[in-house]
Order: C-alpha cells, then sequence, then structure tokens
C-alpha cells in the first residue's frame, strides 16, 4: 500500500501501485512515439478506484505496463464533488503529462439490459430496423431514455433457417451522458463506455486469456445479484443475470444460527448491550464478516468465529441454500443455451466476485454442474502478458482488477462503446463515403491535368526539335522559303495561346493543391477565395491573382503565432505564390481549446 503524495490531505485515499521494480519498461519506440500507444481501463467500484494500463506490442499481442488501486470514502462516492477531483488527480499522475492514451470506462451492467436475440438474414441497410424491432419485442426500454446498441456475433442456424444471432443490450442515457460528463468535466475525452461481459471478451479477443475451441463461462457473486456470460470461442453469446449474490449467503448464514434462538430470546438480544462476551444472536454485520473473512485474503475472523463457534465447514453449510439457488439458475441457463438454442455443452466456469475470493465457492459450483472451474484472474504472474508486475498484490486483488483491464483492452472496432452506437457510426460511414467521394474527384481532376501538361508537354518538345531543325539549316546555309515561315509562326502562336488557355483553366486546382501540400496538420483552411485582377490589354503587365484563405491554428497556445509566421513563410517560398500577408488573427476558443482564427492575402501569378 503506497500513500498517493497528491492526496496527503485525504487520509482515506491510499492507493495501490506497483513497485517500480515490477514495472515493465517502455520501449524506445513507445516513447518517442506521437501516437497514442497505451490504453488505459477506469472501473469505478463501490469501495475502489481502480486503474490499469497496457501497451499493444508490435507483434499485436498486450502487455502489463502499470495499475493502481484507490479506496474511496462513503463520502467520495460517484457523484459527489470530492470523487471528481479524485478522478482527476488519479490520472493525471497515471496517465502523465501528454495525456497520449486511449482512455476507457467500466459501466454497471446491473444497470444495462443485454439480450441475445435471432433475426433473419436481410440487406445490411434493412438490418438495423430489423434488431430494432426485434429487441423491443424481447426487451422494454424508452428509446429517449435509453441508449440502444446492438452487436452482430454471425450467423446460426435454426430449424434449417439461417439466422443472424445479435447481442442487443440498452442503458440509461442519463448515466451514460452523467459518465461521460464527469471525465469531460476534469478535462479527459473518453474513448469510449462498456460493461464487464464485453470487456471479459476482449481477454478472450486478444489472446490475453487463451480462448478454448469449446464453450466457457464466467460467474460474477455479486453483492445484491450475480452474472452468468456464456462465450464460444472466445465471442460473447448469452448473458444473464440472477438474483441470488453475496448479501443472499449473508442472509442464509444468519437466519440459519439464528434458527435455534426462540422469537422472545431474539427479542430480548436484539435489546440488549452491544457487549459480545454475553450476545448469541448474529445480525447482518456479523454475518457479513464472517462471510468475508472466509478468504485467506481477508483479515482474521477467529474471534467472531469463536464467539459463534463456527468454523468454516459450518459456515459453508449454513449458506449452502443461497449456492444451491445460484447453482439451479446456472444449470437452467447452462440447458437453455444447450438444449433450447442448440448449442455446444458448456465445459468450464471462470469464478470473479464482489469480495475476496474463496476457492472452495468455485469448487462447489464445478462439482455440482460437473464442470472444469478455476478463478477469473487474468493478472497472474503465470500470465505471459502481466509477467511479475502484479505479483505482489493477493489473489483477490488480482482479480479486483479484471474488470478494469477488460475495458483497457477495449478497440473502437471489436468492442461495443456506449458513447459510439450503430447510429453514429452510420453517420460516420456517411462521413466517410463522401470524403472518399470527394478524394476520388480531386484524384481524377490531378489525373486530367497531369495527362494535358504531359500531351502539351510532348507538343512542345516537337516543336524545339522543329525550331531547333530550322535553326540548323539556317546555319547550314540551307535556302528557306519565306512562304513558308510564316504558317509556322501562326501555328506556334496558335499553340501558345491554346496552352495559356488550358493554364488558366486549371490555375485554379494547381493552386489548391499547391496550398494544400504547403499546410501541416495544425493549420485547418476553413475558406478560400480567390480574386483575379484584370489589367487593360495595352498594360502590359502580367495578370496577377490574390488569394483570400481563412483558417485556424491548433496546438500549443504559446506556439499559435509562430506557426502562422512559419506557415506565411512557407507559402511565400513556393513558386506559384507571391507576396503573403496576414490581414488579421485573433485568438477563440473552441471545446475548451484555444485556437488561433486568421485571414491571409495571399498573391499569386
Amino acid at each position: 500500500m503506497i500513500r498517493n503524495e497528491q492526496q496527503t490531505d485525504i487520509p482515506q485515499q491510499q492507493s495501490v501501485s506497483p513497485p517500480s521494480g515490477h514495472k515493465t519498461p517502455r520501449s524506445f519506440f513507445e516513447v518517442f512515439s506521437p501516437g497514442k500507444s497505451h490504453s488505459v481501463g477506469v472501473d469505478i467500484g463501490y469501495h475502489n478506484l481502480r486503474l490499469i494500463r497496457v501497451a499493444k506490442n508490435r507483434d499485436n499481442t498486450w502487455r502489463l505496463i502499470d495499475y493502481r488501486s484507490v479506496p474511496l470514502g462513503t463520502d467520495t462516492h460517484r457523484g459527489t464533488p470530492g470523487f471528481a477531483n479524485i478522478l482527476k488527480t488519479q490520472l493525471d499522475s497515471f496517465c502523465g503529462v501528454s495525456k497520449k492514451v486511449r482512455l476507457w470506462a467500466n459501466m454497471s451492467s446491473a444497470r444495462v439490459e443485454v439480450a441475445s436475440i435471432r433475426v433473419p438474414k436481410v440487406p445490411r441497410k434493412q438490418l438495423e430496423n430489423v434488431v430494432y424491432w426485434t429487441a423491443r419485442k424481447t426487451m422494454s426500454f424508452s428509446e429517449d431514455e435509453t441508449v440502444f446498441d446492438f452487436d452482430v456475433k454471425g450467423e446460426v442456424v435454426e430449424d434449417g433457417v439461417t439466422k443472424l444471432a445479435v447481442m442487443v443490450y440498452a442503458a440509461p442515457r442519463k448515466e451514460v451522458d452523467d459518465i461521460d460528463a464527469l471525465f469531460a468535466r476534469i478535462g479527459y475525452t473518453l474513448d469510449g463506455l462498456t460493461i464487464a461481459p464485453f470487456g471479459i471478451q476482449n481477454l478472450f479477443k486478444t489472446g490475453w486469456m487463451p480462448t478454448m475451441e469449446e464453450s466457457v463461462s464466467t460467474l460474477y457473486i455479486g453483492r445484491g445479484w450475480s452474472r452468468i456470460d456464456i462465450f464460444s470461442k472466445g465471442t460473447l453469446v448469452m448473458t444473464r443475470g440472477i438474483k441470488t449474490g453475496i448479501n443472499s449467503m449473508i442472509q442464509e448464514l444468519m437466519e440459519g444460527y439464528n434458527e435455534g434462538i426462540g422469537p422472545a430470546d431474539a427479542d430480548r438480544l436484539r435489546g440488549a448491550s452491544n457487549t459480545v462476551t454475553d450476545r448469541d444472536y448474529m445480525d447482518t454485520e456479523e454475518a457479513r464478516e464472517l462471510l468475508l473473512g472466509l478468504s485467506p485474503d481477508s483479515l482474521s475472523t477467529e474471534e467472531i468465529r469463536n464467539r459463534f463457534g463456527l468454523d468454516e465447514d459450518a459456515i459453508m453449510a449454513l449458506i449452502k441454500p443461497a449456492l444451491e439457488r445460484l447453482v439451479r439458475q446456472i444449470d437452467r441457463t447452462f440447458r437453455y443455451y444447450t438444449v433450447t438454442l442448440g448449442n455446444e455443452r458448456v465445459r468450464a466456469v471462470y469464478l470473479s466476485t464482489a469480495i475476496n475470493v474463496y476457492k472452495p465457492f468455485a469448487d462447489y459450483i464445478g462439482d455440482d454442474l460437473g464442470v472444469e472451474r478455476d478463478i477469473l484472474d487474468p493478472v497472474k504472474p503465470e500470465n505471459l502478458h502481466a509477467g511479475n508486475a502484479a505479483a505482489v498484490l493477493s489473489e483477490s486483488d488480482r482479480v479486483a482488477f479484471g474488470p478494469a483491464l477488460g475495458v483497457a483492452l477495449s478497440d473502437s472496432m471489436t468492442t461495443p462503446n456506449l458513447l459510439f452506437t450503430y447510429q453514429d457510426k452510420k453517420r460516420q460511414a456517411t462521413i466517410e463515403k463522401g470524403n472518399r467521394a470527394v478524394f476520388l474527384a480531386l484524384v481524377a481532376i490531378l489525373v486530367v491535368c497531369a495527362g494535358i501538361l504531359f500531351l502539351f508537354g510532348n507538343i512542345a518538345d516537337r516543336k524545339q526539335e522543329l525550331l531547333a531543325g530550322l535553326e540548323d539549316q539556317m546555319r547550314q546555309g540551307i535556302q528557306i522559303d519565306e512562304k513558308v515561315i510564316p504558317l509556322f509562326v501562326s501555328k506556334i502562336k496558335a499553340d501558345q495561346e491554346y496552352i495559356k488557355q488550358y493554364s488558366s483553366r486549371y490555375l485554379s486546382v494547381a493552386m489548391i493543391n499547391e496550398l494544400s501540400s504547403l499546410t501541416p496538420s495544425t493549420i485547418r483552411i476553413l475558406h478560400i477565395m480567390a480574386r483575379m485582377d484584370d489589367p487593360s490589354a495595352n498594360s502590359g503587365k502580367k495578370k496577377k491573382g490574390l488569394l483570400i484563405v481563412e483558417g485556424v491554428v491548433s496546438g500549443d497556445p504559446n506556439t499559435l503565432e509562430d506557426k502562422l509566421v512559419e506557415y506565411v513563410l512557407k507559402l511565400q517560398s513556393s513558386p506559384m505564390f507571391g507576396q503573403s500577408k496576414i490581414q488579421k488573427s485573433k485568438i477563440e476558443t473552441l471545446e475548451n481549446n484555444e485556437l488561433l482564427r486568421f485571414t491571409l492575402n495571399v498573391r499569386f501569378i
């Protein structure tokens, strides 16, 4: 446990981070890479804020870089002003000054309705409507108050008919907006927001955990509920919530122990003093302490066990009815998946809990279901991706980092994102389609211009060869018919005029191309207006024009003016442009970023 130096004024804020000897060093490429080479996952829990940082290797494998767990007090839960300050402080120190990381957050799946549906194979344009209306029959949600999205899993055969298996999910729009606004308020932009089942899918999809050919499941035992997720070859195909959880076990333990106490004795003991030496009645908090104490990673509960005369076997026997209800619900889910949906048998179950890990829970569930069992521990030292980075943590602490790791491995192309749904993807596809059309049109114009220039270049070369031949004839004293010379002169003048007309016609395209090649990525052109001068025919001057360029400069506020001056000098050095002047410039703020808006007058010949 290492106290964060920036939180010394908050006594309860302690963070768990790996010692410096366990942190994986960054490569030279990652240190100097201008892109976002690292990904950070944020998991906001009931009692802890957990951050985890991973990086992708050149062979597309992942490795653990850093992690941190920050305990939260009762007055610093999400939604309080104090929590926003804690989150900003921790992200600032964890992500670094540059903030060049992909940032994904985890949202509680208890508030998200998830369902597996099957729809007919239809053209892509009709798929969205088919999925939406099929989901409305299965789920109850309001379009205005809900963020709805779906993920197509692939083709399945049902009663001899090929259909599409689709995972649909609906989340409260207000909670999604609140989480997004929370990060925006502290100066961070979320790349994505997802839920734990899709985070676990990332563990399989990225190869962090081995993908089995058969179906496997993960079981999360929460406080008031549990969740069973089924994966086929690493892909989430089914998820279901179960009402039985830790609180059910606590209730069974308390009621089972108190069954031997009569009603009168129970009332007397409830009203007795808090001196534990003469009290036999077990209350909820005492039952919770006994249950949490089962894990070897918890503090010793020998004193309270002796007081009630309960060992591990006795506690397991008292909570057995809750475990049996949980196993029955899991068994029904497995039977529905295999018998009703016609899938293969689930071969293994991975367990994680909202409390410290207790292996006999997994053994009991696995033995009852007749499947292999293990603890969902993706950062154990034996994992090559994690290495020894988290070796100092207990098994329970490592398991608690699973949701944060899952969202850190998210990718916008494969991970469902509550901040970027199918409607956003559709709008982006339309924009990209338009951009491609504009790009192809510009390429076509440039090809035409290049062809014209090549054609007239060949014509000019032939004229030069003809002129050189005539000059040779003149030097050799060969007589040239004077009647022929005016014909040649007339032909040359006509060709020159033709070349000038084509040059004038495609001058604007050439100027735009030259301006585009000289404009750096930190400057965005907003508007261009060209004005051609029209001197009198007998003035003897070349025609000149004026470009009025409007744009903005982004980046470090201290270097905006320097970047603009550098851009003006670069324009003046171009053979196509002449004198360039800054007509006006001013600082503007857009979405909390300072931009330098400018207008340039650029002469061209």
